[in-house]
């Protein structure tokens, strides 16, 4: 299946005008498969909303995905089994939000000590707005990951892992935290969470790197020299 989907993509992109990723990772993918098509990113588009309350006012973390999408229920199951119980050692009062379309009972039945499934909700406004920071424990998949680009757009802080970062521009310690196994996942949460000038840094970063690299006027640019392109 995979093979197939491989000679049906390169057949388009050998009969388009040009190809769209959404990624500079993707793009250097198709320059090694397909030399000879012209391949443009056009990432994710957010728009630009800041914080909706400073660090004091917000409390606990969560996590949002689609459970029809194996990425997010690895990052789901590996996050409550192997970080969470790290972090309510030394934050046992905090919460952890699991947010999410098509659960199966093996993501639901990760509800308790501390963890709150929500399954589908109509909006994420009361969680980008009120949790001190979102997590992305993703392990793989590929693409530019919207919900952290959502969170960093809402000046929401991420933990990360270096999956969910492909194709971000991210700049580790200044627009969003990263760590690549579970207790340096867990010390980058309690770190951030009681360290308000780390939040605040994060937050602004975060805010800038939206708007340099996913705001609608990037988004228009880079439209435009796509067209400009053509037509040369």
């Amino acid at each position: 299946m995979a093979a197939q989907t491989r000679r049906s993509e390169l057949a388009v992109i050998a009969a388009a005008d040009a190809t769209l990723v959404v990624s500079p990772v993707e793009k250097t993918v198709l320059e090694q498969a397909a030399p000879k098509a012209k391949v443009h990113i056009i990432t994710n588009i957010h728009e630009v909303r800041g914080s909706q309350h400073p660090w004091s006012e917000r409390k606990n973390i969560f996590f949002v995905g689609g459970y029809q999408h194996p990425p997010n229920v690895d990052a789901a199951i590996w996050f409550v089994r192997s970080i969470w119980p790290r972090v309510r050692q030394q934050l046992p009062d905090l919460q952890f939000h699991l947010i999410g379309s098509k659960a199966t009972e093996q993501i639901s039945s990760l509800d308790g000590n501390g963890v709150q499934f929500h399954g589908f909700v109509k909006s994420l406004d009361p969680w980008l707005n009120q949790c001190r920071m979102a997590v992305a424990p993703l392990r793989y998949g590929a693409g530019v990951k919207g919900k952290v680009n959502m969170s960093m757009s809402r000046g929401q802080p991420v933990v990360a892992t270096p999956a969910a970062v492909e194709g971000l521009f991210a700049r580790p310690g200044e627009d969003i935290l990263v760590a690549e196994n579970e207790q340096e996942f867990a010390d980058q949460i309690v770190r951030l969470y009681q360290d308000e000038d780390l939040w605040n840094r994060i937050s602004l970063g975060g805010l800038e790197n939206v708007r340099k690299y996913f705001s609608i006027e990037t988004a228009r640019l880079s439209l435009q020299n796509l067209l400009k392109s053509l037509s040369e």
